[in-house]
């Protein structure tokens, strides 16, 4: 009797489930709910110029998030072409001056988010505040609501300037319009980082829809740079020779 080999073929099933890599973490586009302690709840006007919103959809490797390091996990000294990890809309890339802008909001606040490049990188981030144009107070309040959430965070600021001057809101000559101003800055030293939060405030008195000088003559800053990365191709003009008093005496 002759006995035919029966050859059994078995089919496997492979399944292969992907891991994701905690070392990554996707941005997604959501409004920021969460302060970090290198970030504050800010307010600021939105870019002029901005350009229709670009989307960032690529998953973005964020790096520590610690200031020395870099400013809420982009590292200082990143190329200009390198994504930045950042739950606000994306308004422009400007290669020509090297910068990215930004505009979302930060816990209660509309801000506008600049981040610059020089030769050496990635150096400084300013973070500009929606302002009420017409209330020199409320400016005022806003600079030192910031101060106060950043002292909490590292200290007194090391310097501290601030100037007044102008006519009170009680002013009423309609003719003869004049400018309440304030500016204020205040500056940590933040090793190696520095932090510097600056107002500047101009605001018509009084307050009338025939305003004499129009537009918007205030701003609030906040800046986070390492001196570090502070580097330009562009030469400093050179200083000027000092004339000896005996060349003029």
């Amino acid at each position: 009797m002759k006995y035919v080999p029966i050859l059994f073929i078995t089919t496997f099933l492979w399944s292969q489930e992907t891991i994701e890599n905690p070392d990554s973490i996707a941005v997604n586009q959501t409004d920021v709910q969460i302060i970090s302690d290198d970030s504050l709840s800010l307010s600021n006007d939105s870019l002029d110029n901005a350009n229709i919103p670009i989307q960032q959809n690529e998953p973005i490797e964020v790096g520590p998030l610690t200031l020395d390091v870099g400013y809420k996990g982009f590292l200082w000294g990143s190329p200009f072409d390198s994504p930045i990890p950042s739950s606000f809309n994306l308004i422009q890339a400007d290669s020509l001056n090297r910068s990215k802008s930004f505009s979302g909001r930060l816990g209660e606040d509309s801000v506008a988010i600049v981040y610059n490049f020089a030769d050496s990188g990635f150096w400084k981030v300013e973070i500009d505040f929606i302002l009420d144009h017409n209330d020199f107070e409320s400016q005022i309040d806003n600079f030192r609501r910031v101060e106060k959430n950043l002292s909490s965070i590292y200290g007194p600021p090391k310097n501290i300037n601030q100037k007044e001057s102008g006519v009170t809101s009680s002013y009423s000559n309609i003719l003869n319009q004049k400018f309440s101003i304030a500016i204020y800055r205040s500056t940590w030293d933040v090793v190696p980082i520095m932090v510097d939060l600056y107002l500047n405030a101009h605001v018509l008195n009084p307050q009338t829809d025939l305003s004499i000088f129009s537009g918007n003559f205030s701003f609030l800053k906040l800046v986070y740079f390492n001196p570090d990365f502070m580097h330009s191709s562009i030469p400093l003009p050179e200083q000027k020779p000092i004339p000896s008093i005996f060349d003029i005496y």
